[in-house]
């Protein structure tokens, strides 16, 4: 495949990749009540996107608006998202997990003209409607024939094929300014409220040239689309750089149908986060387990990996019935959004998988660094990628003795800035560097390594960093522990001091696997928790100690990445 340095924008891929992989599948995607999957290949791809763009242009009067896309994967999503960000206006992707309110929020300050949403939200459309400007309009996905109310996706799409069968030429023809603003992302925001992203071409583009260059033989592959499709993760990486680069995309029907639909499509690439690699994991690890040779097949593994560095690697073929459990061609796996155990990628790595991690947000496109095909170190995101330089600003860091920072960026991928926040903007953008909040260290090998989120470190009264994505991750390797928050609690008898507190859920599989109806009391529980974290504040420096636990009922409050919602935790805390 030729190497690629330089994509001028995302049209290249309707109007130059797609007629390159013309006949190649694209989409791999269940239509609702359908058994089997339905194919899609790249010249309708082509066909399907340059239609929408030209009836949005020329019956709708889109152009320089801002559109508004909602709803579960699928491939009308991504067909929307590209038909907009191509030659009609802005693109707002939105969040189908958030509630009517919120929807109605983000449509509001985005002054958004339009909005292209799947049939499943038709009812949270209809609630919010008589509260939007009467002027917006609105079209379902899956709707047969279009009505008063809102227009059909399909019959849209039909009649720009006839206009573009007709010679009607100015969609597919414009021109595109890849720095001007096209993407507006709405960040899911784990401490406060959410941030309005401003992204152009350019920035997409640079993050694409990236990806091929950590892993370019990726165009070959079958992926996974399990992550939910309006963050800039999964999008930028699965569907815009998979689609650029030939890729066929198998769309998941859901978080609960990931291993029916492993063993359906069979994919070689999985992107996903923490939890989910977490959850897949505990499934081998169970099924391991019922086998009776847990320690035999552990050994193995290691010895598999050692011999895998001298050029003998076996892994695949010793490792096969695991490796099933995932439809049996799964090699690259992708991690990232938050940062996960090292022991889970070594193990993981051990039975046949490649794994890569990555550090990125959604302001950097989101893509930031990353690790190699060759050369990964378990446990890092990998040096920056393509086009990116990173550095660590200790400016900050009153610990003299600590290489602990703020990792801040600076390349094409970043940001044009926030949305109708000049002074948010200021903050995030000085002298050219994006300072993205998170905190990291670079290994002795240049490596980065993600400790945490400077909004969550805990400092001591003498002015030591505690940073709890460290605690968190010992504490979650507790078999009773499902997940957990480590944070400072004002100390009620000196304001002044932080009591590093532990909030877990427990993992019920477990306990009904191991105790079953002999289920033991909450209170046998919570000691059996504390005597394991006990053994934690053992193995660290005395100011790190947990010196509280306190025991959740209820889930966590999350991101739809799963990553747990820190500020609405402690805000429900304290209204309590």
């Amino acid at each position: 495949m030729e190497e690629i340095k330089y994509v001028e924008s995302l049209k290249d891929i309707i109007n130059v990749r797609c007629d390159m992989f013309k006949d190649k599948v694209a989409f791999l995607e269940k239509e609702d009540g359908s058994k089997e999957f339905r194919k899609i290949k790249y010249s309708q791809v082509k066909e399907d996107v340059n239609a929408l763009g030209t009836i949005m242009l020329k019956k709708l009067n889109l152009k320089d608006k801002k559109i508004a896309v909602i709803g579960e994967n699928s491939y009308r999503w991504y067909a929307t998202y590209m038909a907009v960000a191509c030659g009609v206006g802005i693109i707002v992707p939105l969040d189908k997990e958030l509630p009517s309110n919120e929807i109605q929020n983000l449509m509001e300050r985005s002054e958004a003209s339009c909005i292209v949403y799947s049939s499943r939200k038709k009812d949270l459309i209809e609630e919010i409607r008589g509260n939007l400007p009467k002027d917006i309009i609105y079209i379902e996905m899956s709707k047969k024939n279009s009505d008063d109310f809102s227009y059909s996706y399909d019959e849209l799409v039909e009649e720009g094929k006839e206009l573009v069968d007709t010679g009607v030429t100015e969609y597919i023809d414009t021109k595109i300014d890849r720095d001007e603003f096209k993407i507006l992302l709405f960040t899911s925001g784990t401490t406060a409220a959410s941030k309005g992203v401003m992204l152009c071409h350019k920035n997409i583009c640079t993050d694409i040239a990236a990806c091929y260059h950590l892993v370019p033989e990726m165009g070959e592959f079958t992926y996974l689309s399990v992550l939910p499709i309006h963050h800039t993760y999964e999008f930028s990486l699965v569907y815009i750089y998979g689609t650029f680069i030939g890729a066929t995309i198998g769309i998941c029907e859901g978080l609960k149908y990931v291993a029916k639909n492993m063993k359906e499509i069979r994919p070689n690439v999985l992107f996903a986060v923490p939890a989910l690699i977490e959850k897949l994991s505990a499934k081998i690890d169970k099924a391991i387990a019922d086998t009776g040779k847990e320690k035999v097949i552990r050994t193995a593994g290691k010895v598999a990996i050692g011999l895998s560095k001298i050029g003998l690697d076996f892994r695949r073929k010793l490792f096969k019935s695991v490796q099933e459990n995932f439809g049996g061609k799964l090699t690259h796996i992708f991690c990232g959004a938050a940062p996960i155990d090292k022991d889970i990628i070594e193990k993981l790595e051990s039975y046949g998988f490649k794994f890569f991690q990555g550090f990125g947000v959604t302001e950097a496109s989101p893509l930031i660094a990353g690790t190699p095909k060759d050369g990964r170190v378990a446990g890092t995101c990998g040096k920056a990628v393509y086009g990116t330089e990173v550095r660590i600003d200790l400016s900050k860091n009153e610990d003299e003795n600590s290489n602990i920072g703020e990792i801040i960026a600076k390349g094409d991928n970043i940001m044009i800035g926030y949305y109708n926040d000049e002074e948010k903007t200021a903050e995030a953008l000085k002298g050219g560097w994006f300072y993205t909040g998170d905190l990291g260290y670079f290994d002795i090998k240049g490596n980065l390594v993600i400790t945490g989120r400077t909004k969550n470190v805990i400092v001591t009264s003498n002015g030591k960093n505690i940073y709890p994505e460290e605690l968190e991750t010992l504490i979650n390797r507790i078999p009773l522990v499902n997940e957990s928050m480590v944070y400072g609690a004002k100390d009620p008898k000196n304001k002044q001091e932080l009591i590093v507190t532990a909030k877990v859920t427990l993992d019920e599989e477990y306990i009904e696997a191991t105790y079953g109806s002999t289920k033991p009391s909450d209170d046998a529980i919570y000691k059996e928790i504390w005597e394991e974290i006990k053994k934690i504040n053992r193995s660290l420096v005395s100011y790190k100690a947990i010196k509280k636990l306190e025991v959740k009922k209820d889930d966590f409050i999350k991101t739809t990445t799963m990553k747990i919602k820190r500020f609405a935790e402690l805000e429900k805390d304290n209204k309590k």
